[in-house]
């Protein structure tokens, strides 16, 4: 780790409250800006101590009461003074107090000024409150992608809003760094949630490639192979498995009986003798044996509290130390991507409380001016213009990143496997988070194909890869040998765990980060892992490598330096579980969890109305009370929660909007992300959901690039062809035919 990080130097001033504004602000902080941040009176309206722990470590801090004038001008002359301004007000608040970016294209033509409501200004929503419950309801999160309906304590909303902010910020400063101009940006809590859900927003899917044989075979591999996860281990844990083809096939051979690939179900003396064979290991010696014998995708599958102990998350600082001044030693999440050269400064300062640095923020606001800078020569273009990505990227984790990539301007020359049939799962998705990409085979084992790539690699900025470490020695990619062809290239890869612990060179996909850092556990409520019904390392390990790609464009832009960056599953699980994922002595591990979790309060939950699901949030105890609503119900008895649910039982789901939304309450119902967000017109209006032919595909929707730059918006690319369907242009276009 550098003591500096890529953004020193850079001045933030974040009004942000509850996690997604202090996240994105907490982030940049981490990589080296000068956080200040801005709380109103009594402190953070979101008191969760142990939360604010973690996103407020970083920052200097002021408190500042907008409805006083001399706050008000202190807070003006801050923004005045700023590089970058994050606030996470609803549309129109920050405008009210004379603080809104229009007020200071004048003072400050190089601000980059990013919002963060709950909806956008442009949306009929713009009024609702941006409750994560509220979010998550609109947006379909709680129904996931297998049509069941639950309750999932990860705010995702918010998480995945600050990650687009931090890469929109960057984008918006690589701009800057070219012409001077700062921009607005825009990244509404909601529109983030269509990357959250990602490919469930494509119809219809695109099938995959077939493989030559008994593709059935294949299928059922994978089927039997999971069932190694099914039973205890020795120590009474859980394994979580998915591995990559070669590793379904290497764990069947060694453990599953030819003969139980032609049933269609284990009989029960089939269980029995694989319950026995699971438990013949501990969970750990199963992992250990799976990725080192058989080049299979396995993980112990553990709690949050075990993963913010792990020694592998510790060395690889996927988790950190930070001594905070009302909790003492902690271990929180550290950095989305791991910076190689220009490094970062996370857990170098603790939160600060409430105001502790007035002083000294206005006595460095005295001598402050707003940032001057030089019109560049290339004048207004996209962040990425003129930057070529090779993106090797199989699954879907790094070609989102590539995707993120090309909308923000640049070449992205997308190269897979010819013989697709050796890794059909490598194409999963790949009409969504392919477009704006060129799509070509190259096979990098013959010369021809270590010919071209050897051009390539010599003309690119990035080499953006997910690879397994023993193949960068076998194609003579290794970051030394790219570096001697190109100094200044910078390498992007992504893993299922990171650099620096034991496990940094393990296989999978997924579902192994979310198992291994405690996601699954808590979604099913114990120590047997359950999935979540939604990609999240996946979609959000996407947003995280970009971040480290554009801060090492960034990066070389002021300094002419290359570097290797690195984002992985289990690091972005870490940082998912904010707000919960912080251990400390007495932490007590009590977040909603299991199947029957229902919301964070009986205040704040899903509650079944006669006709369908709502999400209550933000309700008043004693105006419900008042209300007459629930009469007879003594809110703080033990059965309290239950006689509500009861109650919401006798109205329908409108009826219980239009009763309770005078009471300052707010109430949606639970939408279905794939036939009602997809298929809504604000969502069409801005690009989110988009219908568009395919060549060799077909017309397909998908969903769409999320983040607003007022001056250089990213743009969704081309439709992506078949895969390799543009390799002969391609080809030609290097002089190869």
């Amino acid at each position: 780790m550098m003591e500096n990080g890529t953004l020193k130097g850079l001045r933030v001033i974040d009004f942000g409250q509850y996690i997604a504004g202090p996240m994105a602000a907490m982030i940049l902080a981490d990589y080296g800006a000068d956080v200040i941040h801005v709380d109103p009176p009594g402190g953070p309206r979101w008191n969760a101590y142990e939360a604010n722990a973690v996103l407020m470590r970083g920052k200097r801090n002021i408190t500042l009461d907008l409805k006083d004038p001399d706050d008000l001008a202190i807070a003006y002359r801050l923004i005045e003074t700023a590089d970058v301004v994050i606030e996470n007000f609803r549309p129109g608040v920050m405008s009210r107090f004379g603080l809104g970016k229009e007020n200071f294209y004048a003072s400050n033509p190089a601000l980059i000024y990013c919002s963060i409501p709950g909806f956008s200004e442009r949306d009929a929503r713009a009024a609702l409150r941006g409750w994560e419950g509220i979010i998550a309801a609109e947006a379909g999160l709680y129904t996931g992608m297998r049509a069941q309906t639950r309750f999932n304590a990860l705010t995702l909303a918010s998480v995945f809003a600050a990650a687009q902010a931090v890469h929109s910020i960057i984008a918006a400063l690589i701009v800057r760094e070219k012409c001077g101009k700062g921009q607005s940006v825009e990244v509404p809590l909601y529109d983030a949630c269509f990357e959250v859900q990602g490919i469930n927003g494509t119809a219809p899917r695109a099938p995959l490639p077939s493989a030559p044989g008994d593709g059935k075979r294949v299928v059922r591999d994978y089927e039997l192979v999971q069932y190694l996860a099914k039973y205890p281990t020795k120590d009474g844990r859980y394994i979580q498995i998915t591995p990559p083809p070669r590793g379904v096939k290497n764990l069947v051979d060694a453990f599953i009986p030819e003969e139980w690939a032609t049933h269609k179900e284990l009989t029960p003396e089939e269980d029995q003798e694989l319950r026995k064979l699971v438990a013949s290991k501990t969970a750990l010696e199963w992992e250990k044996t799976a990725q080192e014998d058989y080049q299979a995708g396995v993980v112990v599958a553990q709690t949050a509290e075990e993963w913010i102990r792990d020694a592998s998350a510790i060395d690889s600082r996927s988790v950190i130390p930070v001594k905070d001044p009302l909790l003492g030693a902690t271990m929180q999440p550290g950095v989305p991507s791991l910076m190689l050269g220009s490094g970062d400064c996370a857990g170098n300062s603790p939160r600060h409380l409430p105001d502790a640095d007035r002083e000294e923020i206005l006595k460095d606001l005295a001598d402050l001016t707003a940032p001057q800078l030089k019109l560049g020569t290339d004048g207004i273009a996209p962040p990425l213009a003129g930057i070529r990505v090779l993106d090797f990227c199989q699954v879907l984790a790094g070609p989102i990143c590539g995707r993120i990539l090309a909308e923000y301007g640049a070449e992205v020359i997308k190269i897979n496997n010819p013989r697709t049939f050796e890794n059909p799962i490598a194409m999963v998705g790949h009409e969504a988070v392919n477009n704006g990409k060129l799509t070509t085979f190259l096979d990098m084992k013959s010369e021809e194909g270590k010919a071209i790539l050897d051009k390539l690699i010599r003309e690119s900025d990035v080499f953006h890869c997910n690879f397994s470490q023993g193949v960068y020695e076998r194609l003579g990619i290794t970051e030394e040998q790219l570096r001697e062809k190109n100094p200044g290239i910078i390498l992007s890869q992504l893993n299922v765990h990171s650099l620096g612990g034991w496990r940094e060179w393990e296989r999978g996909h997924e579902d192994l980060g979310e198992a291994v850092a405690g996601i699954t556990c808590r979604y099913g409520g114990g120590i047997k892992p359950e999935t979540v019904p939604l990609l999240v390392c996946d979609n959000l390990t996407g947003q995280y490598a970009a971040i480290g790609v554009l801060l090492a464009v960034y990066h070389r832009m002021r300094t002419g330096e290359g570097q290797r960056v690195q984002a992985c599953l289990s690091r972005t699980a870490t940082l998912a579980q904010v707000p919960y994922m912080i251990g400390y002595e007495g932490k007590v591990w009590d977040e909603p969890a299991g199947p029957n979790a229902t919301g964070w309060n009986m205040f704040d939950r899903i509650y079944s109305t006669s006709d369908k699901l709502v999400f209550l949030a933000n309700a008043d105890a004693d105006k419900l009370q008042r209300s007459g609503l629930f009469d007879g119900i003594d809110f703080s008895a033990e059965n309290a929660e239950k006689e509500i649910e009861n109650v919401f039982l006798s109205k329908s789901s409108e009826e219980w909007i239009k009763a309770l939304c005078p009471l300052d309450c707010d109430v949606r119902i639970l939408r279905n992300f794939g036939t009602e967000c997809m298929e809504e017109p604000y969502a069409k209006a801005m690009g989110l959901s988009r219908w568009a032919f395919h060549p060799g595909i077909g017309k397909l929707r998908t969903t769409s690039c999320t983040p607003r730059l007022s001056l250089t918006p990213p743009v969704a690319g081309n439709a992506v062809c078949k895969a390799g369907g543009d390799t002969q242009r391609f080809l030609e276009s290097l002089n190869q035919i």
